[in-house]
């Protein structure tokens, strides 16, 4: 059993509060490039870099009237999770002819790497301009006086005047903070490689403006400069929930297939799963599958309780589901069958049911129910103890029954189905169409079932592997004081959680007492406040940046989300306190992007995780998954 070493106590009603600007910084910036991207000198024209950057017109009878300069900065210091408070481009502007006028302007634009050089004297990129040089990055030109720059949008003008004579160096002009040039550095931040940067043009109404912009090589005089104020957000900053669908009906489950058809698939809990396609924004109204003839839901915690998609659903079309079942006389069963989506429809399954596993179960009440796939293509189960409370038949801690474990079974491979003859205890379940893996902590001794991969489960509700690392994360519903957030490294088989003889950290029943025995949770926090039950989630792997490696989880019936973090020791929880009002929340779901969705019982609706605050339709400022993705599902 892997153990760790301290564990970090979470109470709702005593959180620890992650401070929402956990600190902030002032950067500045010297330029890494300036070039003259066109430079017109008496008629002449001429590309390259220079020491200085040079506009304006030479005098009133000069052939043409402007030159261009651009201005590059490496703001790859400023952390990709920074929040951009304020954006200052600061430069000297001097020689300045000394014959009236005294003043002139100078106008900052924004440049992107993938606009195209025009011509000086036409708008729009068929202008026929010189190229910029290799590594240059490129502007598209519009006519000074009648079109401005419009992408990524807006301009800066700058006003420089003087009464001193040619050569003396004006103060220098701070740009003001503006939301655009904040925009900006969010982007620059964000993708770092994009080469972009500032232009400046004379001013091309006036006879004589300014002649020089100090270069960051330049002797004497103020080079140009870029500061940026940026401070780091709590998680929570800006973080909101999107209305994605509603007239649900018990959402229990929300998963995808993992085929790259943009579709999410909803489980109601009598027994019907539901497509939402993402792509048009509609639940759509014929079921995927409608198996509510066979599916026992008579108590509250029984129904459809989970599905998993195979990893080859592409190809294959198989996909599996956990629900109870009443064969008749004697016990209710939990059953995992295998179906297939239709080769004429994707959007509806094949009535056809392959069963995979049953094992009864004691009472109506803690069945478990969550399937997924490991990082090892091996179907991983959840079961509860078998109900009632405090579990009577010690089912958790007993070895030859497959109620309270986390299962794990091979439903692709053709090994032999039963190593009973070899002197092990074999097989525990009743239906048995799969086989064991190797690596099963159990299989070929004569202690327990061959399926079982980890112990000393209450009720796991909601368990998900993290997409990046394959670390195994489970909410366990407690007894009556304490709920639990259970952790298994990737790789790890043959753990014990504890119950019953630990409720949490605690030992079973007490409000002080620590357990010692087994492997002790993550997080926990006290049945109190209105809390009851907790549903784990997700290690977020989506778009929002400031979620990224946060471990997202619930209550079902405080509705309170909490936002966990590991710093290198412990877990550390902070309750979302800008929850929207959910009535009870029965799980989380990812589609093949990383989104998460959380599901709320009180509307029968879904909602999306968002960022409130984007500074671009593009959402650039959500990144990209950081990492290359085993698994959303």
């Amino acid at each position: 059993m892997q153990g760790r070493a301290l564990k970090l106590l979470v109470f709702p009603f005593a959180l620890l509060a992650v401070d929402s600007a956990a600190w902030a910084d002032v950067l500045q910036f010297a330029p890494d490039r300036d070039a003259t991207l066109y430079e017109d000198v008496g008629g002449g024209v001429a590309n390259g870099s220079g020491s200085h950057v040079f506009m304006g017109r030479t005098g009133p009878d000069a052939d043409s009237s402007s030159r261009r300069a651009l201005l590059r900065f490496d703001v790859s210091a400023i952390p990709a999770d920074a929040v951009i408070d304020s954006a200052e481009l600061s430069f000297g502007i001097n020689q300045v002819p000394s014959v009236l006028p005294t003043g002139g302007t100078v106008s900052v634009h924004r440049v992107v790497a993938d606009w195209g050089e025009g011509g000086s004297n036409a708008p729009g990129p068929e202008g026929g301009g010189t190229a910029a040089q290799s590594q240059d990055a490129t502007w598209q030109h519009r006519f000074y006086d009648t079109e401005f720059w419009t992408e990524p949008g807006g301009d800066f003008l700058l006003t420089a005047s003087s009464a001193s004579g040619y050569g003396a160096d004006i103060e220098t002009i701070t740009l003001p903070s503006t939301e655009a040039m904040t925009r900006d550095i969010r982007k620059w931040v964000k993708y770092p490689d994009e080469n972009f940067g500032w232009m400046m043009i004379g001013n091309e109404t006036q006879d004589y403006t300014a002649r020089r912009i100090d270069s960051r090589d330049q002797g004497g005089g103020a080079p140009p400069e870029l500061t940026v104020e940026f401070h780091m957000a709590g998680v929570t900053d800006n973080l909101g929930l999107e209305l994605l669908t509603s007239g649900l009906d018990s959402p229990v489950v929300i998963t995808n297939a993992g085929d790259g058809s943009d579709r999410l698939f909803i489980v109601e809990q009598e027994g019907i799963i539901r497509i939402f396609d993402l792509s048009s924004g509609t639940l759509l109204p014929t079921p995927f599958l409608d198996i509510t003839a066979e599916v026992d839901d008579v108590g509250s915690e029984q129904g459809l309780l989970g599905l998993a998609f195979h990893p080859d659903f592409e190809n294959n079309r198989q996909f599996y589901v956990n629900y109870t079942y009443d064969p008749g006389p004697g016990l209710d069963r939990t059953r995992i069958a295998m179906y297939q989506a239709s080769v004429g429809n994707p959007n509806i399954a094949n009535t056809t049911e392959t069963v995979i596993l049953e094992f009864e179960q004691d009472f109506a009440n803690h069945n478990g129910g969550d399937i997924h796939f490991d990082p090892d293509g091996y179907l991983v189960i959840a079961t509860g103890d078998g109900g009632s409370g405090n579990d009577p038949n010690n089912r958790a801690q007993t070895l030859t029954t497959l109620l309270g474990k986390m299962l794990r079974i091979d439903i692709d491979s053709s090994r032999a189905k039963d190593d009973v003859s070899e002197g092990g205890t074999g097989l525990c379940g009743l239906v048995q169409n799969y086989a064991i893996p190797a690596g099963n902590p159990y299989v070929g001794g004569d202690s327990g079932c061959d399926e079982i991969l980890h112990i000393g489960m209450r009720n796991p509700w909601r368990f998900s592997f993290d997409a990046l690392t394959g670390d195994m994360f489970i909410g366990d519903v407690g007894q009556g004081l304490w709920e639990e957030i259970s952790f298994a490294p990737a790789g790890a088989t043959d753990i014990n959680f504890g119950w019953k003889i630990c409720e949490g950290a605690h030992v079973r029943g007490s409000s002080t007492n620590l357990c010692t025995f087994g492997e002790l949770p993550i997080i926990e926090y006290a049945r109190s406040g209105g809390n009851c039950a907790v549903t784990g989630g997700y290690v977020y792997r989506g778009p929002i940046a400031s979620l990224q490696g946060r471990y997202v989880y619930a209550d079902y019936c405080s509705a309170r989300i909490w936002i966990a973090e590991f710093d290198g020791a412990n877990w550390v929880s902070e309750e979302w306190m800008e929850t929207p009002s959910l009535g009870a929340i029965p799980t989380f779901g990812q589609d093949e992007q990383c989104n998460l969705y959380v599901a709320d019982f009180g509307t029968n609706s879904i909602y999306r995780f968002v960022n409130t605050e984007l500074f671009f339709e593009s959402g650039f400022e959500n990144g990209a998954f950081a990492g290359d993705p085993l698994s959303c599902q």
